[in-house]
């Protein structure tokens, strides 16, 4: 088999826009902005009304909100940083912000304007944080990758923010492809993507190339709800991050050249699962992207998964029994108990899925960002030695399951 058969992942480099909020302050926060909500839409007016709603959303948020023992912080960019909290009269008001930070928040601090920025308002903001974002990614970078694949759920411009960043830093030969609105698994479609530019020039189909860059910018944050009463809402406004990461795909001989670490590929599937596609949405609304999610979602993924990875690892000769526990597990965390439903259905050890839970943990879920930071933590994890085989998995509206066997080299 020749070397750009098995490319290799490579240089993962997350960046942070905004110092995480403690998930109690978020909590705390995120539900006074959801009690206003429904008292403007119900036309709730005094005081005691008002108090009485903040109440009722706090007991609610307190059986339904991830709590702060799952989730210990989150980068939360579009979000009142504490210094713009205050408490008057018993109840948590947002200061006005100097007109050069007013696109760091979607809200304003008119309690009458629950809904916030419309959908334009919002992306243009998304363009200010991303192209700042690439800005620092890219900083001291003087050799331009051959291919830059833009991988994001949650802002949709063109041209998008990195490929202005490409044309003014005059990139003529790098080509930047967009692959978005896959949610929580998009890491991995744009992972066989880079996969098929390298081998695909191997053919002469384009010039020879050596390196295909990733970068995901997840600003979810962006899109919170705050007119949504419904323990959905809640779940979704207490469970996603803001998430920023870019890696490279590269070839084998490049990877031996600059003597690198990584996760070589050896296997990719993608499976959409049966009787499934109203289970997760991710739909444009007026002023945000609004998600469902059903309570079918981790029955199904408990449904389906033990066969799908059977069939993943044994297209590279790997018996699922015989070798589980000498495997390592990037699971992507779509909520609390996502990782361990998967554990307890494929019968795995804490040790095997144990960065999958502690990424979770640090930072929520970041959407297509998450699976990233966790091959990040196995690839540095030193206790994991090389040749280890990883077993990644990832979730999706669709419902879409997707996989990855990589070994670390």
């Amino acid at each position: 088999m020749n070397t750009f058969d098995k490319p290799v992942l490579v240089d993962f480099w997350p960046a942070k826009i905004a110092k995480p909020v403690p998930q109690r302050v978020a909590l705390e926060v995120c539900a006074y902005g959801i009690a206003r909500g429904y008292c403007k839409s119900h036309d709730i007016k005094s005081k005691e009304g008002v108090r009485q709603a903040i109440h009722e959303v706090k007991e609610k948020f307190a059986r339904y909100a991830v709590s702060p023992d799952q989730i210990r912080r989150r980068q939360l960019v579009f979000f009142p940083r504490l210094r713009d909290i205050r408490i008057s009269d018993g109840e948590l008001v947002l200061a006005e912000l100097p007109p050069e930070h007013k696109h760091l928040r979607m809200y304003s601090s008119d309690p009458a304007d629950f809904k916030g920025a419309d959908l334009k308002e919002r992306h243009e903001n998304y363009e200010k944080v991303v192209s700042g974002c690439m800005a620092e990614m890219y900083d001291g970078i003087t050799t331009a990758p051959n291919d830059l694949i833009h991988v994001t759920c949650s802002g949709y411009l063109a041209p998008s923010p990195v490929e202005r960043m490409v044309a003014h830093r005059e990139w003529f030969d790098t080509t930047v492809t967009h692959s978005y609105h896959m949610g929580c698994y998009g890491a991995f479609p744009a992972i066989r993507m880079a996969h098929g530019f390298l081998s695909s020039s191997h053919f002469g189909v384009t010039p020879r190339k050596q390196r295909v860059d990733i970068v995901h910018t997840e600003l979810l944050s962006g899109h919170t709800n705050l007119e949504d009463f419904s323990v959905e809402n809640i779940i979704v406004t207490t469970l996603f991050a803001d998430g920023f990461i870019k890696y490279s795909v590269c070839s084998d001989d490049y990877v031996r050249a600059q003597g690198l670490r990584g996760l070589r590929i050896l296997a990719l599937h993608e499976h959409l699962l049966p009787d499934s596609a109203d289970d997760m949405t991710w739909v444009p609304a007026s002023h945000q992207f609004q998600m469902t999610l059903s309570v079918r979602v981790p029955i199904l993924i408990k449904q389906y998964v033990r066969a799908f990875v059977v069939s993943l690892l044994r297209k590279v000769d790997i018996d699922f029994e015989r070798e589980k526990h000498s495997l390592m597990f990037a699971i992507h965390p779509g909520g609390p108990r996502i990782v361990e439903h998967i554990q307890d259905e494929l019968g795995l050890r804490d040790e095997n899925v144990a960065i999958s839970k502690q990424v979770f943990r640090d930072n929520g879920n970041m959407s297509s960002a998450t699976i990233p930071h966790i091959l990040k933590g196995i690839l540095e994890e030193k206790a994991i030695p090389p040749g280890t085989r990883v077993v990644s998995l990832g979730f999706g509206p669709g419902l879409t399951v997707t996989g990855l066997v990589l070994e670390k080299v």
